[in-house]
């Protein structure tokens, strides 16, 4: 059976600890720039060094995210960053600007590099395109159901799976609603978390609810590990670089036994999350995945009833001293207790202070403090590196230590000379007192040999000055063998901006457009074909989650007379020369994220127009349309979520189907903040939209800039016709 990498989240050293303790395999962490948790605790360029060798002297294996979209502005910088972790020795990288990618590819030798999951790979041909593109490893998108997961293990490729912590409700890489209201870029690592928030459903001017409809439970795939583990993922990934090392160590040692033992322990693995658990879409989980208001997501430790008259509770697993629990009164009140003993399983608990506790109530377990006795007895008994000393003293030499680490031997030398005792000389019982004093060390002496002169003098302080020396100098050896030698990466020639010509281009959100109102707009983008198109110049527009047979997809486009594709996936980039030999013309959509001009420069060798991200900025936009033919959304309705769940299922529990006869399937969909939205069901995906399209004045595009219009009705045209929107799109302002 495959053995794979537990790979641990790291934002700190104390979770870094936890890791090491709890036998994680490899470690991801960020810098304080380009990951993907921008407000988590994260590492800086100056103790970064010490943190990779740290975690090589353990025989570990590091990743480094740098997984945000990178602004031109930043490309400079995000190159000197990783010019420095190459040369401490980081494994691997994680990416998601292909710009990025496309400039350090070739120049780091021996450095792999990740896909990450904001690159959305659902399927085999996803996987296919990054590994041609030379990523050595792909992060499997955390939507991708296990059918999938199956066609992508057969790609001789490593997998990385999401296997347990935080989910997005989003598809990965395609949620622009913290960006949209709050100019927080969740692609950039700053998302605002507007999916867990207060949202109200509202059909026909009624409402229907007031809840966390977009809030995820927790994923906690431990049950299902084997069937991963038997198709040969290589990574089981876990989330929460924002947690605390408790979590680490515990979420690591369920997952390492369930791997190596096939157990671990239920009860600690559910203590170390209040958000209640989920299989996600990974196993096809279609109800009680979302935290709803009043959910109880602790776990549940006894209920209350009457013994003798007198309030109780029966304990239904073992209860530690310290464990917080919470009581519920008659009044409905939630009122702490704190054990002060231990309690067995089976064991009664009298309730003498809680008189007013709820017949039948549940006794929630609020924090375990096994939890923490579990950590700090890890880190007490985890066993630190063996290494042999060796130490000799010859009268009128320098005297010698020598350390050994398996096969990584350090000597470590005094500059004086050993000289004859006058009075008291040095026994070999001292030596070995001083040498063995490895407390706050990682190594620990397993064998100690000692060869001295007899009547030799040697002071403590340069016994222990040896000492230090030589676990420092076998450190630098350790930490030696990851590093490399320093690169100075190139960055490549764009191209020399030229003249173009502009046009204009409108994209069918849905093809209910009177093509009448169609005139006067060079290309049309349709998202499925219908025949009043007909004598437009076509082009069909990919949807991120799109599953097509080529052959089919070309022969439905030759017959429909539809002049091209626009790419919004990587699976796309599978089939690039099949269209190209079918005489397709190639678009970029938005959803592959073009942020920076090495983006636009890797996209224009096989693509005749490259749509910006919408999240880019004006400036970014007017400078690379002078280079590249570059197209921006100036007006439309941005799709701001894609995602499986339908937040109308949370209320009718239909398990996500009959989907095409719901009455809810077009909806309203309002912030706690008094945000307003569009919520659009359709062939089994939830799409949101702003209920309002929004503008930007066309003016301020260079004339390079093609201009890109997206409608939902006739009404939306008329709008943009006008000129008479409301609100407006952010590439002046930008985002963070």
């Amino acid at each position: 059976m495959n053995n794979p990498e537990i790979l641990a989240p790291v934002g700190n050293m104390d979770m870094l600890y936890a890791g090491i303790a709890a036998g994680a395999d490899a470690f991801y962490l960020a810098l304080d720039d380009f990951g993907a948790r921008a407000y988590a605790e994260n590492f800086t360029l100056d103790n970064i060094e010490e943190v990779i060798a740290y975690i090589h002297y353990f025989d570990r294996k590091v990743f480094i995210t740098m997984n945000t979209l990178i602004k031109d502005s930043e490309i400079d910088k995000a190159i000197s960053y990783l010019e420095r972790l190459y040369k401490y020795g980081v494994d691997g990288i994680l990416i998601q600007d292909m710009g990025f990618y496309s400039i350090v590819k070739d120049q780091m030798p021996g450095l792999d590099f990740h896909a990450s999951t904001q690159m959305a790979v659902r399927d085999y041909h996803g996987a296919k395109a990054l590994m041609d593109l030379g990523f050595k490893r792909i992060v499997i998108a955390r939507e991708t159901p296990i059918e999938e997961i199956r066609k992508i293990a057969k790609f001789p490729c490593e997998k990385e799976v999401f296997v347990h912590g935080s989910l997005c409700v989003s598809y990965s890489g395609e949620c622009l609603m913290s960006s949209y209201f709050g100019g927080r870029s969740a692609n950039r690592g700053r998302c605002a978390g507007p999916c867990r928030q207060k949202y109200q459903l509202i059909n026909d001017g009624k409402i229907y609810g007031d809840d966390y409809y977009l809030n995820m439970k927790d994923l906690n795939v431990i049950d299902n590990l084997d069937e991963l583990i038997n198709l040969g993922i290589d990574c089981l990934k876990i989330e929460g670089r924002m947690k605390s090392a408790e979590y680490v160590y515990n979420s690591v040692v369920a997952y390492k036994k369930k791997v190596n033992a096939n157990f671990y322990d239920r009860e600690k693995l559910r203590d170390i999350s209040n958000r209640g658990y989920t299989k996600g879409f990974i196993f096809g989980q279609k109800r009680d995945y979302i935290i709803k208001e009043g959910d109880t997501k602790h776990r549940t430790v006894g209920i209350v009833e009457l013994i003798d008259n007198k309030k109780a509770f029966r304990a239904n697993s073992d209860l530690h001293k310290g464990d917080n629990l919470e009581v519920i009164t008659d009044r409905c009140k939630k009122l702490p207790l704190t054990l002060t003993k231990d309690f067995k399983k089976g064991e009664l608990i009298f309730l003498d202070k809680y008189r007013d506790a709820k017949i039948n109530s549940q006794i929630l377990m609020l924090n375990a403090e096994n939890i923490k006795d579990d950590l700090e007895n890890g880190l007490a008994s985890y066993k630190s590196l063996p290494v042999n000393l060796y130490f000799e003293g010859r009268i009128w030499q320098k005297p010698r230590l020598k350390i050994t680490y398996k096969d990584i031997e350090a000597s470590a030398y005094d500059e004086n000379p050993i000289e004859p005792a006058l009075k008291v000389s040095l026994d070999e019982l001292s030596i070995r007192d001083n040498l063995d004093r490895f407390k706050d060390e990682i190594f620990k002496p397993v064998d100690i040999e000692i060869k001295i002169d007899e009547g030799i003098f040697l002071s403590k302080k340069t016994i222990n000055k040896l000492r230090r020396d030589a676990i420092n100098l076998l450190k630098e050896k350790i930490a030696g063998k990851y590093k490399r030698k320093p690169v100075k990466i190139v960055k490549p020639k764009l191209a020399d901006p030229s003249a173009k010509s502009s046009e204009k281009n409108i994209e069918l959100m849905t093809n209910n457009i009177n093509p009448d109102l169609l005139r006067g707009f060079d290309k049309v983008y349709i998202k499925d074909y219908d025949i009043k198109y007909r004598g437009f110049d076509l082009y069909l527009n990919l949807d991120s989650h799109m599953d097509y047979e080529i052959k089919d997809l070309i022969a439905y486009l030759k017959i429909n007379e539809i002049k091209g594709v626009i790419f919004n996936n990587y699976r796309d980039l599978d089939f690039i020369d099949d269209f190209k030999n079918a005489g397709i013309k190639i678009r970029i959509g938005r959803y592959l994220n073009v942020m920076n001009s090495y983006a636009f420069d890797f996209y224009s060798t096989f693509a005749e127009k490259i749509e910006s991200s919408v999240e880019n900025t004006l400036e970014n936009i007017n400078e690379n349309s002078d280079r590249y033919e570059v197209e921006a959304l100036s007006f439309g309705r941005i799709e701001l979520m894609n995602m499986v769940h339908c937040p109308f299922s949370t209320i009718k529990n239909c398990g996500l189907k009959g989907c095409e006869t719901c009455k809810f399937r077009e909806s309203e969909f309002v912030s706690v903040n008094g945000d307003r939205m569009k919520l659009v069901r359709r062939n089994s995906l939830t799409k949101i939209y702003p209920a309002y399209p929004a503008g930007f004045d066309e003016k301020l595009f260079n004339e390079n800039v093609s201009r890109l219009v997206s409608v939902f009705s006739d009404e939306d045209l008329r709008i943009y016709q006008k000129k008479s929107y409301k609100d407006k799109l952010n590439y002046e302002r930008g985002v963070i």
